[in-house]
């Protein structure tokens, strides 16, 4: 967890600059405004995403989605790829094709050799929104996209992931979303809204969970689903169809 910390206190100076922030619509990172420098911030918030995994949102995750019977999986922007080990860890006739830029593979490559995996998760370094893929996955993974997006960009993804699958094919979105209306989530989707705002894009946002699910509808999935989970993370999945 100490990672994850690391990666919320650097945002110090940031939040100290919230209302200007807000009525100028723009965000500041770390290293723009002196609190650390740009290496220390991917470095921490990369592993505060792995530290995520760690304590629960990995276990979440393989209890709340079926894949037997499923053989490939394509992880967009699968970061550190902990999400991927823990997908395959618990299907053993899985194997993963993560996609993500240089920096995040770095680590990841590291923790797909520490779990013995790298016979089964293959790492590619490219940009997810150009990268030409493969339309023969059974799953898609789309894991901290939808927060940090603007709303065009997700529906492009989405219709990407469609894309890529096979019929029958199942999506996985996981993210902050609206889904768990209770008092303490509302508080943490406001403060998830505020955070991207300053910290990723003007247009990101901790997003409803019908709006999430309505893209998947407009993207040509079936049956969304939505799944609030006592971790963070809520998760959204949905089919393509068969025909």
């Amino acid at each position: 967890l100490g990672d994850h910390i690391r990666h919320i206190t650097n945002h110090w100076n940031t939040w100290g600059k919230l209302d200007t922030l807000v009525l100028e619509g723009r965000t500041e990172l770390p290293f723009e405004n002196g609190f650390v420098d740009a290496p220390t911030y991917w470095t921490d918030y990369m592993m505060g995403q792995h530290n995520r995994v760690m304590i629960g949102q990995g276990k979440n995750l393989v209890e709340n989605v079926e894949l037997s019977g499923k053989q490939k999986l394509l992880d967009l922007g699968g970061g550190t790829g902990s999400y991927s080990i823990a997908l395959c860890q618990a299907n053993p006739q899985l194997k993963s094709v993560l996609i993500d830029q240089k920096e995040p593979l770095v680590m990841a490559r590291q923790l797909v050799d520490e779990s013995q995996l790298s016979d089964r998760i293959t790492l590619i370094e490219a940009d997810m929104n150009t990268v030409e893929l493969d339309n023969d996955y059974d799953v898609v993974l789309i894991s901290g996209v939808v927060l940090i997006t603007d709303e065009a960009m997700c529906h492009r993804v989405f219709r990407r992931a469609y894309n890529a699958l096979r019929p029958g094919g199942l999506i996985i979105v996981q993210d902050y979303m609206q889904i768990d209306h209770s008092p303490k989530r509302h508080f943490l989707d406001m403060m998830m809204d505020l955070y991207v705002l300053i910290a990723f894009a003007p247009k990101a946002g901790d997003r409803k969970g019908d709006d999430v699910a309505s893209w998947l509808t407009d993207a040509g999935f079936n049956n969304p689903k939505q799944i609030p989970l006592p971790t963070h993370l809520a998760l959204i999945t949905a089919e393509k169809p068969t025909s």
